[in-house]
Formats: structure tokens, C-alpha cells, sequence
């Protein structure tokens, strides 16, 4: 499996766009994962030394199986979203190690922008800090949504995918490549552990707010 998770991360695509505004496509500790979808694989570069405390968030998510059977409730020209509990966009993630919603705060890596058809980054509430469990892949640059919302990954192979999902197709498994589970650094550190919620319970994790979404 080691060879398999080279391969996707060097894997040389239609995303080079990102190669002039992130580290190197190849970058040794960055994970891979694979979503396994009704339209599809999808396989995303995390860019966990990038951007640790978000990149983490997803991982954990991942590896706890969080994501396996989740809808995408929102498919739009430039966008699609998933990963909320209810499907309908209104649910944060509650972790069961706490029994409290997990929130996060915002995070921005001025190197990682919305230039990109496959760019993956965090939906959000009103609240900067409310950003939970849903993610969204762009279908085309978005630059206004720079510094607003936190980029934690890019589409590395099936973009081609991205534009077949329609409202209700699923993610059928998240797996991190290789098979290891990849807890938060953070959480080492007692950082991630127990997040301090930033947003009401049930707010809309749309891409809201300035930038008109």
C-alpha cells in the first residue's frame, strides 16, 4: 500500500495549477485519502503540514469512518458539499469521546487559495470558528472565498468525478491510504482534544456570509 499512496500523491494532473501556490506536489508526510463515491473514486492530497489543526480534524474524522454513507446535500455549478450527520446541511459533528459538537477554529495558510476546479476546503457557519465536518470541492476558482474559509486539500485524481456527483449521491467510504489511522498531532498536545464550540448547535454549515454564498 505504500507504493499505492506514492503514487496518487505524485500523481501529475489537471491540478498543477496548485504547484505554483502550495509545497511540492510529492511532499513526503502529507496523507491521501480516498473517498470511494457513488460516481466514483475521489482521491485528495491532505496538507496536513500545511494547515495541521483543520487537516487533522478531517483526518480523525476520516479514520473514526465518520464520513462512510454520507450524502453531498449541495451541488452546485462551482461547488459540491458534504459530510453533514442529517444531510441537509444543518448538522456539526458531535464526538462521542465528549458528547459535545465539535468545532474548529478557522485556519488560513495564505500559500492555499480557492485558484482551482478541486480545490477542498471547510464549510463554515456565520462564525469563523464554526467550521465542524462539512467539506465542499470547487468545480472552478472561487478567489473570493480566500482567507474566509480554510483549504486543507486538493483533488489529485477523479476530478472528472466531482462533476457527475448530483444532490444525494454519497460517499460510500473515506479511507485514509495505507490503512493507518492518522490521529491529530494537535490532539498530542491536548490542543484538539476537546474544542471550544464557536457556533450554535444546528447552524447552517453553507458557504455564507461576505462572499455572497
Amino acid at each position: 500500500m505504500k507504493s499505492f499512496t506514492q503514487l496518487f500523491a505524485c500523481q501529475i494532473t489537471a491540478l498543477t495549477l496548485f504547484a505554483a501556490t502550495i509545497a511540492p506536489a510529492c511532499a513526503q508526510n502529507d496523507p491521501i485519502v480516498i473517498l470511494q463515491t457513488t460516481k466514483g473514486r475521489i482521491v485528495i492530497r491532505v496538507f496536513r503540514n500545511m494547515v495541521p489543526y483543520t487537516a487533522n480534524n478531517f483526518l480523525d474524522l476520516v479514520s473514526r469512518g465518520y464520513y462512510d454513507g454520507k450524502s453531498f446535500h449541495r451541488v452546485e455549478g462551482w461547488v459540491v458539499q458534504g459530510g453533514c450527520p442529517y444531510g441537509n446541511g444543518q448538522g456539526n459533528y458531535t464526538d462521542p469521546d465528549t458528547g459535545r459538537e465539535r468545532f474548529i477554529r478557522l485556519e488560513i495558510n495564505r500559500n492555499l487559495n480557492h485558484n482551482s476546479a478541486g480545490v477542498v476546503a471547510m464549510a463554515r457557519g456565520q462564525g469563523l470558528d464554526s467550521a465542524s465536518c462539512q467539506f465542499y470541492i470547487l468545480k472552478k476558482p472561487m478567489s473570493q472565498l480566500n482567507g474566509k474559509y480554510a483549504v486543507f486539500g486538493g483533488v489529485v485524481d477523479g476530478l472528472n468525478n466531482i462533476y457527475r456527483i448530483a444532490p444525494g449521491d454519497r460517499i460510500i467510504s473515506a479511507q485514509i491510504a495505507g490503512g493507518q489511522a492518522q490521529r491529530s498531532a494537535n490532539q498530542d498536545q491536548g490542543e484538539a482534544a476537546t474544542p471550544t464550540p464557536t457556533a450554535a448547535s444546528g447552524e447552517s454549515k453553507e458557504a455564507t456570509g461576505a462572499s455572497g454564498f
